[in-house]
């Protein structure tokens, strides 16, 4: 989800929030969670644990300051494959656009459908 989403979903407007200085120095978002005084969620008025910008047509950019839970709702997630077969995939693709020259056993495990993970070592 993105933050703008989130705003929306909760009906809050960006005149209610903070306008932030263009562009934000990455120590200005640090020490505005940092302050001694913490600010408040603007979803729900816990705590923030993090604050994001968020850029409205009209309005300009704004901060939105968020507790933890309302900033990992709007975390961006990994869109990359999750399961072996699928990074198998990415690789043979990456290794054929870049031309990089693989190794003849490596090659053979990426042009397999399959992919053979060796046990791990008993350790005593």
């Amino acid at each position: 989800m993105e933050p703008a989403d989130l705003l929306d979903q909760h009906s809050i407007k960006p005149a209610g929030l903070e306008a932030m200085p263009a562009p934000p120095a990455r120590r200005e978002t640090l020490s505005r969670v940092q302050e001694t005084l913490p600010r408040s969620c603007v979803v729900c008025g816990a705590p923030a644990a993090a604050a994001r910008v968020v850029r409205f047509a009209g309005a300009g950019p704004r901060w939105v300051d968020l507790c933890w839970d309302d900033g990992m709702a709007v975390r961006p997630r990994c869109r990359g494959r999750e399961t072996l077969e699928g990074i198998a995939a990415n690789l043979r693709a990456a290794s054929q656009e870049a031309s990089v020259p693989v190794h003849r056993r490596c090659r053979s495990i990426l042009r397999s459908k399959r992919l053979l993970v060796a046990p791990r070592p008993e350790t005593r």
